[in-house]
């Protein structure tokens, strides 16, 4: 039974902090020094928790999807430059991971480098509810600047959807197409990740130690609440309220900051 809601607790840190802009690395390395959860839990768990938020990116803009599917079958050229937009932001993420990987490992043992990166989140978030709302869609400038912040989004800390959002709006992207972009181009390195794991999968084996019906439930509740995640900060991000999360971040950060110090 511990077991079993150790795998639903990270299951739901990890759909809630996915989506919504404060770094889901960042919980989770600091919820493993504060609770005692064990961040990286064996590659079995961390692929059916991925994947839970991949599904909740697909199920959440899966009418968007079949139209850009069903445009590239036809050759529609707007949906084949949708489609080489997320290509192209996905690029410096990938450049990052392959050149700095063990950096970035090594910056998940160090929590108050995770606290101070929290803070500066939470300083950017704040900054990007200044510029006057845009109406512009993702060009192939604006898709690669939004794809290098994706990239620093790979440190432990640093929020994937703050940076890619945030930045978004520093560009005058319309929000709603800001989330859009945002979610599916994070969609196929979610699929990355998750084939990493399932390589490390194949030669380790389940080291998690976590039976198929607790994977099972982690898999389910990681979709779900992923989901609502989206679904909700899209709300927020129409109602001008997505900045909100960088007093949440500042604060976090700096709280955490201080425990460590004192």
């Amino acid at each position: 039974m511990e077991d079993l809601l150790k795998v639903i607790l990270l299951a739901v840190i990890q759909g809630i902090t996915e989506f919504l802009p404060v770094s889901s690395s960042g919980h989770l390395v600091l919820s493993q020094h504060f609770l005692g959860l064990e961040a990286r839990s064996g590659a079995a768990l961390e692929i059916v928790l991925h994947a839970g938020t991949l599904i909740s990116i697909l199920a959440f803009y899966r009418r968007h999807l079949c139209d850009v599917a069903a445009g590239v079958v036809k050759g529609k050229r707007d949906s084949i430059r949708f489609v080489l937009l997320v290509v192209l932001g996905c690029v410096p993420a990938i450049i990052v991971g392959f050149t700095l990987k063990d950096h970035l490992e090594s910056a998940f043992m160090h929590p108050v480098f995770v606290s101070c990166a929290l803070m500066v989140t939470g300083v950017f978030l704040i900054a990007s509810h200044f510029p006057k709302p845009g109406n512009r869609p993702v060009g192939w400038v604006s898709g690669l600047v939004i794809g290098i912040a994706q990239a620093f989004a790979m440190m432990p800390g640093i929020s994937r959807s703050g940076s890619t959002i945030g930045m978004s709006k520093f560009l005058g992207i319309e929000p709603k197409q800001a989330a859009e972009y945002s979610f599916l181009m994070s969609a196929p390195l979610l699929a990355g990740v998750s084939l990493l794991y399932i390589a490390d999968l194949c030669q380790e084996g389940n080291t998690s130690g976590n039976s198929v019906v607790e994977l099972a439930i982690g898999f389910v509740v990681a979709a779900v609440v992923g989901y609502f995640s989206i679904k909700w900060l899209v709300s927020l991000l129409q109602r001008g309220r997505f900045w909100y999360f960088g007093i949440y971040c500042l604060s976090a950060g700096g709280l955490t900051l201080v425990l460590f110090l004192v």
